[in-house]
């Protein structure tokens, strides 16, 4: 649904998305073009109907949209006024407006204009305040929206993309297994979003969702705790199929790690270097991002992201477990990949192990 209301001319989008945004039924144009226009750039309100039913839980995750609308259909009217204020209160949060929704019984026209004024793109403050007025409305065209997209417009399509989505869904699986930040450049060919990067200490679970017809566009849904980072599935064409080692048969999670950060013979680190290493680990911050590395390989931004403090202080920690050998650092992409040295961490630990003895 978001992709078809970017869908106009000269937006770069899919042909066939631009297509269907044209061929759509007046109704649904309408419904689509108000129900997106109200909550800021990132589209927020018709993000919430469908978390609410949250896809991501183990029971839904075979759920078909016939569900989801069953679903809506038992809420009662009111909520989806709740969601119209949850959406216009994340569109303020990203403001900075300070704002917060309107009480009183009931609240004054003017306080409602004030409040959703900042969010508006396509939608009529005097039409979004009517919908709020009478929730019934609201909760009608958001169901015959979604019903209307699946059944009108992308129901056939699927169908016809099914298997292409999940012959792409089964290569991102072993992507996604090396780590969030290489998943991210590899599934999307894009450099992860700042504001995406700032949020990940509130993400516990990430899921990547194929797309047909997505292309380049980075689309992503950051619903603490849940992210789902959609990818076009024409970026796993010619990447080969490789399961998570932790699924390796026969193997058991333990071996499976002593096959991945099995050791070498080291020597251990003396002089300067031992010192170096040493004042390298006397920083919190430091230890919390080889803590970070023990996943993986990272990419500077996404480093930045989870531990939450700025851009240049993360740099010159870097710099220095990169100095001390600690960390090696390898450029793909117009970005830096971090990755811990575990020869060199053998050594230091050798080294201290050394003097205990």
């Amino acid at each position: 649904m978001s992709l078809l209301y970017r869908a106009v001319p000269g937006s770069g989008l899919d042909r066939w998305l631009i297509n269907a945004r044209r061929e759509l039924p007046g109704q649904l144009q309408s419904d689509l073009d108000l129900l997106h226009g109200f909550s800021g750039r990132l589209l927020y309100y018709m993000e919430e109907p469908i978390m609410a039913f949250r896809p991501l839980d183990d029971a839904n995750l075979d759920a078909s949209v016939e569900d989801l609308v069953t679903f809506l259909e038992e809420l009662p009217a009111e909520a989806f006024r709740e969601m119209v204020v949850k959406s216009q209160d994340r569109v303020h949060r990203d403001l900075g407006t300070g704002l917060v929704a309107p009480v009183g019984d009931p609240p004054s026209e003017n306080e409602w204009r004030r409040y959703i004024e900042p969010g508006l793109t396509t939608a009529g403050s005097d039409e979004v305040i009517n919908l709020i007025t009478y929730p019934e409305e609201l909760k009608k065209r958001t169901i015959r929206l979604i019903s209307g997209i699946w059944e009108q417009v992308y129901k056939d399509e699927y169908l016809r993309s099914k298997d292409d989505l999940e012959a792409s869904e089964r290569v991102a699986r072993g992507a996604a297994s090396r780590g969030f930040g290489m998943a991210f450049a590899e599934l999307t060919g894009n450099r992860l979003p700042a504001t995406l990067a700032a949020g990940l200490n509130n993400v516990a679970r990430v899921v990547f969702c194929p797309s047909a017809h997505l292309g380049a566009f980075v689309s992503y849904i950051s619903y603490p705790p849940d992210l789902i980072v959609f990818y076009a599935i024409q970026n796993t064409q010619g990447m080969t199929h490789e399961a998570s080692v932790y699924e390796a048969p026969g193997m058991t999670v333990n071996q499976t790690e002593d096959v991945l950060f099995e050791t070498r013979e080291t020597e251990p680190l003396t002089g300067e270097d031992l010192l170096e290493s040493i004042r390298a680990l006397g920083d919190g911050n430091r230890l919390r991002i080889l803590e970070l590395l023990r996943g993986g390989e990272l990419y500077a931004q996404e480093i930045v992201g989870r531990l939450g403090i700025a851009q240049s202080a993360v740099s010159r920690h870097l710099s220095q477990l990169e100095r001390a050998g600690l960390v090696r650092v390898e450029p793909r992409r117009g970005m830096k990949y971090y990755a811990i040295d575990r020869d060199r961490l053998e050594s230091l630990a050798d080294s201290i192990r050394g003097r205990a003895r």
